[in-house]
């Protein structure tokens, strides 16, 4: 039964309706909850919309195994730079460095004015700050287990059809 899980016809939908639930969480935590995400929350996302992208296309390639392995080896990839982009983010949090320039505010803006009313438009949100948290565990912890895992899990797919 657990070898199912790691046909590859099957592993291209388990990591792809995976990504599309932490992504879905995470926008939920965003419009639903009304918590607004920093900067490294939103570089996390990008990963996993990647992932769905990878594992859309393995679907459509399921009967080239070439290319099917190959989209596998790049979702092992991108999934490596998402624990990595979470483990910097956590890193952060835990006040061990800083984080990027980016941190702390959106801001864009060409005039004064348009300073002033951006400021006074957006919230503040400080990559350096836990904003929710379960079991002691933040959302940047959350999200390296699941990026390692689904790398992890991927990983064996690649190694198991070599």
């Amino acid at each position: 039964m657990i070898t199912v899980f790691f046909q590859a016809n099957i592993a291209n939908y388990l990591i792809g309706v995976v990504s599309c639930l932490v992504l879905a969480t995470a926008y939920a935590f965003e419009y639903l909850a009304n918590l607004q995400p920093c900067i490294l929350c939103l570089y996390q996302r990008i990963p996993y919309a990647i992932a769905i992208g990878l594992m859309l296309l393995a679907v459509i390639l399921r009967k080239h195994s070439q290319a099917n392995l190959l989209l596998f080896i790049a979702a092992s990839v991108v999934f490596a730079i998402g624990s990595a982009i979470a483990v910097f983010h956590i890193g952060v949090e835990q006040q061990l460095w800083q984080g990027t320039p980016e941190c702390g505010n959106f801001i864009n803006t060409t005039s004064v004015e348009a300073l002033r009313k951006q400021l006074l438009a957006q919230p503040i949100v400080r990559c350096d700050e836990v904003a929710w948290s379960l079991f002691g565990i933040s959302m940047a912890g959350y999200n390296f287990l699941i990026s390692t895992s689904l790398l992890l899990y991927s990983s064996v797919i690649v190694f198991k059809r070599n």
